[in-house]
């Protein structure tokens, strides 16, 4: 096209035409301009914006690299080589350009914001904020810069700093929707249920097409025990967009509790599991990008595909993604590390029927889900005895039970949630859930009326953990009134029969403390259990063993060496009831 034009005028029609949307054209001219000069850098960097308009950023990469390496000084360059970086879940390479980026323009408020992101995103919290800090000298009335400097704070449990910057921002745009979310978030850590409500209804009215908005308002109504008003909210939410993650897994929490229908709840959570699944591995840019993951998750959901082939489940893509799950593992060194194998484009596609099927393992009917063996009167005045309440129960499932959840386990593809200790969770509100499941909790309340009394089941989850992790959850305390634990795995697959269960501290969480504090801040919890002088409860694991004891009691999972197979993975499962810690 055009091969007789100079190259300055084939430059010159190549924009104009990327200009008017003819990509395939500008293409043409700029990769026969490319062909003279190849280390030119305003036809590499042009290519590279084509091509990520074009929806191809492992191309535009390429191009924004060389385009770079022409010219080092170009901020421009930088910050678009950094976002199509990561783009491909490439953080580590993308976080240099965007230093450089910010470097060769530090009053640019949007390179900040972009590097202040990814900062976060690293969980690099103080450099998040230094980023922020920095940039809001040149512009003290940018709201992203606000908003985003009051949810790293809100992270690093400076509520009160965090609420500020909201205020701030909303000073500025008093009907911003994503200020407002967030606020509305905030006041809800601060126990401020009224004022939640109240933020998050400023922003459905100004933006009644705001599905975030409807979220944070359900989350309000439900911290006032407005359920049925919470529900509603987040139905509305799922009428704007049917797709918000968010909003799946908010309502299908929200109707977990066993007062409610047990068929809705269960519905709930397999739709929430099903919008998940689609959001995280039938994305339209993993087309171009391909997944990252860890060798850690890679090696359970390779040993979950053995399984299930073994037992004859016929799970949709099983047999493709066991030969290129297989395929990558042998190309890691050590599978129970964390750090991520890439699955390219190609090798995704094979992969992803089986990723994205919401496989959940049909539970039987069983009459007692608890032991009826157990002297459950009995148990009851142990545990309300207690000071503090701790309680063991052995035998606490009955068999058909007991085999039920650990088929349960081994089969259902639930294990979603990834941690820095190499366990993967499973939740209520995301496919974790069952008839038996919810069973389970009315029988408690039945055999323990007084303990459990009116209390909700406000959360159910379940961990399962790599074999030789040697740590599982770090010390917390959780909001609830009772705590649930009890563990599934074989006793003999415990490689130290003196551990590999739970630790309990005999001194609660104070009342005052937010949640990041009281959750997540181990060295803060440390320094507190010792001033206390605190006693701990070791609990070892045994299979179907049960710990009952106050949730606001400080407690974390002891030292774990299981045996290194599929099976024998420790796995525990954990009921909430009701609430008392903000």
């Amino acid at each position: 096209m055009n091969a007789s034009l100079a190259p300055a005028d084939q430059m010159q029609l190549a924009v104009h035409f990327h200009s008017q949307g003819q990509l395939d054209n500008a293409r043409t001219l700029y990769e026969g301009v490319l062909r003279q000069f190849p280390n030119d850098f305003g036809v590499r960097y042009h290519l590279g914006l084509l091509e990520s308009q074009a929806g191809d950023p492992e191309r535009a990469a390429l191009h924004f690299g060389r385009a770079v390496q022409a010219n080092h000084q170009n901020a421009d360059a930088q910050n678009n080589l950094a976002f199509t970086l990561q783009q491909l879940g490439r953080d580590a390479e993308a976080l240099p350009a965007f230093q450089q980026a910010q470097a060769l323009r530090p009053t640019d408020a949007d390179i900040a914001v972009n590097l202040g992101l990814l900062h976060k995103k690293l969980q690099q919290l103080p450099q998040a904020l230094a980023c922020f800090d920095q940039a809001l000298q040149s512009h003290p009335q940018h709201v992203a810069l606000l908003c985003n400097r009051g949810n790293v704070l809100q992270l690093m449990g400076q509520q009160g700093e965090a609420l500020a910057c909201y205020e701030q921002a909303l000073a500025i745009e008093p009907d911003n929707p994503v200020v407002l979310c967030n606020a509305s978030n905030l006041l809800g850590e601060l126990a401020r249920y009224p004022d939640a409500l109240a933020c998050a209804d400023r922003a459905t009215r100004a933006h009644p097409g705001h599905a975030q908005a409807w979220v944070e308002r359900g989350n309000a109504l439900k911290l006032l025990d407005r359920t049925a008003d919470a529900v509603a909210s987040f139905e509305k939410a799922l009428q704007i967009d049917p797709v918000l993650v968010q909003a799946h897994t908010s309502l299908a929490a929200t109707v977990l509790s066993d007062s409610v229908d047990t068929g809705r709840a269960i519905e709930a959570g397999r739709q929430s599991l099903t919008v998940f699944l689609q959001s995280t591995y039938l994305a339209p840019r993993l087309r171009h990008t391909g997944l990252n993951v860890s060798s850690a998750r890679l090696k359970h959901d390779v040993q979950q595909a053995h399984w299930l082939a073994q037992h004859g489940h016929d799970v949709p893509g099983l047999a493709a993604f066991l030969k290129t799950g297989e395929a990558l593992l042998r190309k890691v060194q050590d599978p129970a590390a964390t750090r991520a194998v890439h699955a390219t484009p190609a090798e995704l596609a094979r992969m992803q029927t089986f990723l994205s099927a919401p496989w959940v393992h049909a539970m039987p009917s069983i009459p007692d889900v608890l032991n009826p063996a157990n002297d459950w009167p009995a148990l009851e005045d142990a545990y309300l005895a207690g000071t503090p309440e701790i309680l063991t129960i052995d035998k606490f499932l009955s068999d058909p039970a007991l085999k039920a959840f650990q088929d349960f386990a081994h089969a259902s593809r639930v294990w979603h949630g990834e941690y820095a200790n190499n366990y993967l969770g499973a939740f209520a509100n995301r496919g974790f859930n069952s008839p038996l499941h919810l069973q389970l909790a009315r029988e408690l309340k039945q055999r323990m009326p007084r303990v459990f009394q009116d209390y909700l089941l406000t959360q159910l989850w379940g961990f399962k953990y790599e074999p030789a992790v040697t740590r599982g959850i770090n010390v917390h305390a959780d909001f609830a009134k009772v705590n649930l634990n009890f563990w599934i795995a074989p006793s003999k697959c415990n490689l130290d029969p003196d551990s590999g269960g739970l630790k309990v501290y005999d001194v609660p969480a104070p009342e005052h403390w937010t949640f990041e504090q009281y959750n997540i801040d181990s060295a803060l919890i440390y320094s507190f259990l010792e001033q206390h002088q605190a006693k701990c409860v070791t609990v070892p694991h045994r299979c179907n063993r049960a710990v009952l004891f106050n949730s606001a009691l400080f407690h974390e999972t002891d030292t774990i060496r299981f045996v290194d197979s599929y099976e024998s993975r420790r796995v525990n499962m954990t009921y909430l009831f009701g609430r008392q810690l903000r």
